[in-house]
């Protein structure tokens, strides 16, 4: 059984712009979902491209820094400063786990779907999770995803079948031929 299936990761500056997103998701998907913000579009962007890899009994296993800076901003502001009701969008994609319905949505993932802030060893943490549901037969792969947005963005994802002692994502993805998407 191989342990590392398939791996993508995604950079941008901090000047690349929703839009910009959204063109290049548009190459990975046909009818990409509407009314989504900048942390859907990274968790999507880097885990579309190993669709043709990842089954049905694969858990969804994405941790970032910070949920969507903007959106909650917004949300934030909307409600606690000028005390009004949340527009729905900010709502809904101020739930940490929006990210990972879409991409689970996307990728007809039917597995467990969690979400996880990310400190200092998220790629072990992640992996640990992962474990869990591996070992007990809930899943048959194991989705890893991290996204940073400091200094720009990168979204990295990596499919598994078996979890490793890997410490991070160039360990996980050491002798795989990654996609590289640079915007």
């Amino acid at each position: 059984m191989k342990q590392v299936i398939a791996a993508c990761s995604v950079s941008g500056s901090a000047g690349c712009s929703d839009k910009d997103l959204k063109a290049a998701l548009s190459q990975w998907l046909a009818a990409p979902p509407r009314r989504i913000d900048r942390l859907i579009l990274q968790a999507l962007l880097c885990t579309t491209p190993m669709k043709d890899s990842v089954q049905s009994r694969c858990g969804l296993y994405l941790a970032s820094h910070h949920p969507a800076r903007a959106t909650m901003g917004a949300l934030l502001d909307a409600v606690c400063v000028h005390q009004l009701q949340p527009k729905p969008f900010e709502f809904v994609n101020s739930v940490s786990n929006a990210a990972g319905f879409h991409v689970a949505a996307q990728l007809g993932l039917e597995g467990p779907n969690l979400f996880i802030g990310a400190g200092p060893n998220v790629w072990k943490q992640l992996q640990a999770l992962a474990l869990l549901d591996l070992g007990d037969g809930l899943v048959d792969q194991a989705l890893l995803v991290v996204i940073d947005e400091n200094d720009g963005f990168q979204a990295q994802a990596v499919l598994i079948e078996a979890p490793t002692e890997a410490q991070d994502f160039a360990e996980l993805t050491a002798g795989i031929d990654v996609l590289q998407l640079q915007l």
